[in-house]
């Protein structure tokens, strides 16, 4: 459907959905599952540690397996930050943090 302002809306909408994570660890933990329909990601650390995100497989369609030894693929999100992501992020995710175990990440999905 397209509105008197030419937005398009394509898919099954309902405003954002927020997922709470408050069991984050350093070792990587699914944390969205695939959505086709998806179109940004807004990625919050409202904790005092940095959190890293990333997609679940790589450009080639292969898994993708970062930890803090090998940070390659991820997304670094300081602690009390903000990362937005649009564009070809319909995979699934992963996170994990820098250091400590049941650290919170906020995650705001949105199909428009």
């Amino acid at each position: 459907m397209i509105s008197a302002s030419g937005a398009q809306t394509i898919g099954p909408t309902s405003g954002g959905k927020v997922t709470a994570i408050n069991t984050l660890g350093t070792s990587p933990l699914q944390v969205l599952a695939a959505n086709p329909q998806r179109t940004t990601l807004t990625f919050h650390a409202p904790g005092t540690i940095d959190i890293f995100v990333a997609p679940s497989v790589n450009a080639q369609g292969q898994a993708l397996v970062p930890s803090l030894g090998s940070l390659g693929g991820t997304f670094r999100i300081f602690a009390g930050g903000t990362l937005i992501l649009t564009g070809e992020i319909q995979g699934s995710w992963q996170a994990f943090a820098a250091s400590s175990t049941n650290q919170p990440l906020t995650i705001m999905e949105s199909n428009v």
